[in-house]
C-alpha cells in the first residue's frame, strides 16, 4: 500500500524543475528532444535521476561554462561561414540555452553568421531570389550617385565614397559601386581602393585592434594616419562622397557637414538609416551648411527645404521601392534561373536615367514615386534585355 501510495504521489507532481528558470512535465526522451529543456551533459545526477535520463547520457557531467567553450573551439577552427552556420543551429536544435550563450558571448563575430543570408549566398546560383534589403539598397544607392555624376561632373571612376557603418547594408552598396568602376575600365582592386568604411571601432584598416570579417576584407586599407573620428576620416580620407548606413542616428554633425562643402564644390551626402529620427542628418542641415550645394539623399522622407536665396530643393529619398518592381517584372517577362549582381547594376543605371533635367535643378537624385510604374516599365525592359 505503501509503494502505491510512493507511486500515485509521483505521478500527480504537476511539474518537475529543471532548471532554475524552467519547468516541464516531459520526461525521458521527449525532454532530451525539446531544445528547449534538453541541457544535454549539463544535467546533474539528481535531475538525470528525476527526470528519467539516467543512462540516456553520457556518464560525464559537464556545466554550461564547458559545453560553451568546447562550442567556442570547434566554431574558431571553421573558416566557412556557412560551415558556422549549420554548426550553429545544429547547436539551437539541441539546447537553445546553450546556443544563446555562446551566441551572446562573441556576439560580433557570430551575429554576421546568423543574421546575415548565409544560406541565400550559397544558393544564390541555384534559386531565382535577392535580397532586397542588400541587393535593392544597393541598386538606388549607386543610382543616386550617377545621378549626382551630371551635377559634379566626374565620371563614377573619380569619386572616393566613405561609408559610416561597415555592415551587410555597406557592403552591398560598396561591391556594386566597384562593379560601376570597372564597368567603367578600372581594376577591381583600384576600385576597392576608392571605398572606405568607418564602423564603431574606426576605420578599417590594416592592423587595427578589432577584426573584421571576411566580406570586409577587401575594403581594409593601410592606415592613413591619425584617425579618432569620423570627422578627423573626412579631413584624412577628402571623400567625394560619405554615405550613412549605420542606424545610429545623427552622426553626419554639423563640423562633418562643413568639412565636405569646403572639400567638394557639391559634395554627396547620403544618409540612407531608417526611420527618419536615425538618419545621419536632416536634409535641412544638409543643404543649409553647404549652401545649397550638396547633393543629398535619405532612406526615409524629408520634406522639400526652402534655402536664404529663394531657391526650394526637394530631397532624393533612395527608396527600394524603385528598384524591387521592375527587376522581379523582368525576371517574370524573361524566365532567369537566377539573378545576378549585374541585374541590379543594370537597374541603378535605368534609375538614374528616367531623372529629368529639370526634376535634377530641384535637387531631386531620383524620379517622383509618382511616376513609379513608368520607372519601372522601363526598368523591367532594360533589364530584360540585359539578361538575355
Amino acid at each position: 500500500m505503501a509503494s502505491m501510495l510512493s507511486r500515485l504521489s509521483m505521478s500527480v507532481r504537476p511539474c518537475v524543475s529543471v532548471c532554475r528558470w524552467v519547468h516541464t512535465k516531459e520526461k525521458g526522451k521527449p525532454l532530451m528532444l525539446n531544445p528547449r529543456t534538453n541541457k544535454g551533459m549539463a544535467f546533474t545526477l539528481k535531475e538525470r535521476q528525476i527526470l528519467g535520463i539516467h543512462g540516456l547520457l553520457p556518464p560525464k557531467i559537464e556545466t554550461q561554462d564547458t559545453q560553451a567553450m568546447r562550442f567556442q573551439k570547434n566554431l574558431k577552427k571553421m573558416s566557412d561561414p556557412l560551415q558556422k552556420y549549420i554548426y550553429l543551429m545544429g547547436i539551437q536544435e539541441r539546447n537553445e540555452r546553450l546556443f544563446y550563450r555562446v551566441l551572446m558571448e562573441d556576439i560580433e563575430a557570430l551575429m554576421p553568421i546568423v543574421y546575415t543570408p548565409t544560406v541565400g549566398l550559397k544558393y544564390r546560383e541555384k534559386y531565382c531570389t535577392f535580397n532586397d534589403d542588400i541587393q535593392g539598397t544597393a541598386s538606388v544607392a549607386l543610382a543616386g550617385l550617377l545621378s549626382a555624376q551630371r551635377v559634379v561632373g566626374k565620371s563614377i571612376t573619380e569619386h572616393k565614397v566613405l561609408f559610416l557603418g561597415a555592415g551587410e547594408a555597406a557592403l552591398g552598396i560598396a561591391n556594386l559601386i566597384v562593379m560601376a568602376m570597372m564597368e567603367s575600365g578600372m581594376s577591381q582592386a583600384e576600385a576597392r581602393k576608392k571605398i572606405w568604411m568607418f564602423d564603431k571601432y574606426g576605420l578599417l584598416v590594416k592592423g587595427r585592434a578589432y577584426e573584421t570579417d571576411s566580406n570586409q576584407e577587401g575594403f581594409v586599407h593601410p592606415d592613413p594616419g591619425d584617425v579618432k573620428s569620423f570627422l578627423d576620416a573626412v579631413n584624412v580620407i577628402k571623400p567625394t562622397a560619405i554615405i550613412g548606413v549605420s542606424g545610429a542616428g545623427r552622426l553626419f554633425t554639423h563640423d562633418v557637414i562643413r568639412a565636405m562643402g569646403s572639400l567638394n564644390e557639391h559634395p554627396i551626402i547620403f544618409a540612407l538609416s531608417n526611420p527618419t529620427a536615425k538618419a545621419e542628418c536632416t536634409a535641412e542641415d544638409a543643404y543649409s551648411l553647404t549652401q545649397g550645394r550638396c547633393l543629398f539623399a535619405s532612406g526615409s522622407p524629408f520634406a522639400p527645404v526652402s534655402l536664404e536665396d529663394g531657391r526650394i530643393l526637394t530631397p532624393g529619398q533612395g527608396n527600394n521601392a524603385y528598384i524591387f518592381p521592375g527587376v522581379a517584372l523582368a525576371v517574370i517577362l524573361s524566365g532567369v534561373r537566377h539573378i545576378s549582381d549585374t541585374v541590379f547594376l543594370e537597374a541603378a543605371k535605368t534609375l538614374a536615367d528616367q531623372l529629368t533635367d529639370e526634376e535634377l535643378s530641384q535637387g531631386r537624385l531620383y524620379p517622383p514615386l509618382s511616376n513609379i510604374r513608368e520607372v519601372s516599365l522601363q526598368m523591367a525592359i532594360k533589364v530584360r534585355l540585359c539578361v538575355f
